[in-house]
């Protein structure tokens, strides 16, 4: 090989380069399918949030991997989440898909207005609640909206006070209000940190989100009537706390089966001993006065979460 066939190949070896380079256009849509990816975690939710199938989401993913070359998200779990790589692209993506919606917004201003104050309980994702919210605001950037996380018996009454114009809460499911739209149905279980299932016959040590939480409530009715002591170790208001303070062996407490996390296990002694009933988790909206902002972010709620129930 000569000196010149090697000049080519270097040269034709950089142009290539160079033009891939060039070519290298990333889609708006297949970021916002990324970004929503990596709120839900999910990527049939996702698709059900952009109204899209899950092979199309899918294959938006694998687009922009191959044109990135590199993995944007691993599974851990049941969830997706991103890479390295992932965290680097997430954050253009966020800028980049703000000012699309800025501008669209601009030249294309919804004539909605109005304040939503909207409560919603940790119980149910609010992954899948902050996507939906975030489609509502760059569509409605005039609607003054307000998210308030709060335990569900503060939800209710802070509607009932007509504080709030929404609410997301759980409640028992024989316990669903006329005025309640439902989302799903699931099950409540004892959970603890090890696959050591027995019981010491010593007081359980109870995890609970406070003193006020009907899952506490439930826990203490049930262990009265399975004639067992208790004792509350650690009061703790988020899910994640909860988890951890199981998962580190402080004792147990009662999970519902959506936010159960794979460091816990379910403490089939106790479900034996001390079965627990089926939660509901609900929509609650005012219906005081027409409101056509509430009645849009209800109807695009009920939409995202009846496809991912």
């Amino acid at each position: 090989m000569t000196d010149n066939d090697t000049s080519d190949i270097i040269f034709t070896l950089i142009a290539t380069f160079v033009i891939h380079q060039m070519n290298l256009r990333l889609s708006v849509d297949a970021l916002r399918v990324f970004r929503t990816v990596v709120q839900t975690g999910n990527m049939s939710h996702a698709a059900s949030l952009l109204n899209l199938s899950q092979s199309a989401v899918s294959w938006k993913i694998k687009r922009l991997e191959q044109q990135l070359e590199c993995q944007l998200l691993a599974r851990s779990g049941k969830l997706f989440g991103p890479t390295e790589k992932g965290v680097v692209l997430l954050q253009h993506a966020v800028k980049i898909l703000d000012a699309h919606d800025d501008a669209v917004a601009y030249f294309s201003p919804s004539a909605m207005r109005g304040r939503l104050r909207i409560g919603v309980t940790e119980q149910i994702s609010l992954a899948e609640v902050c996507a939906v919210l975030s489609l509502f605001s760059h569509h409605h950037p005039k609607v003054d909206v307000q998210l308030i996380i709060e335990q569900s018996h503060l939800l209710r009454q802070r509607f009932t006070d007509g504080d709030l114009d929404i609410i997301l809460h759980q409640d028992f499911a024989d316990m669903v209000s006329p005025s309640d739209k439902l989302l799903w149905r699931e099950k409540l279980h004892w959970c603890n940190a090890t696959a050591e299932q027995g019981l010491a016959g010593e007081p359980v040590k109870l995890i609970t989100y406070g003193p006020q939480c009907f899952y506490r409530r439930l826990a203490e009715e049930k262990l009265g009537e399975a004639g067992m002591a208790w004792s509350v170790s650690l009061e703790c208001p988020s899910i994640a706390g909860m988890l951890t303070a199981i998962a580190s062996g402080l004792g147990v407490g009662i999970m519902n089966e959506r936010n159960l996390g794979s460091t816990v296990r379910r403490h089939a002694a106790l479900e034996h001993i001390a079965p627990l009933p089926g939660v509901a988790s609900l929509m609650r909206a005012s219906e005081k006065h027409p409101d056509p902002a509430r009645d849009t972010f209800c109807k695009m709620l009920m939409a995202a979460f009846q496809k991912t129930a």
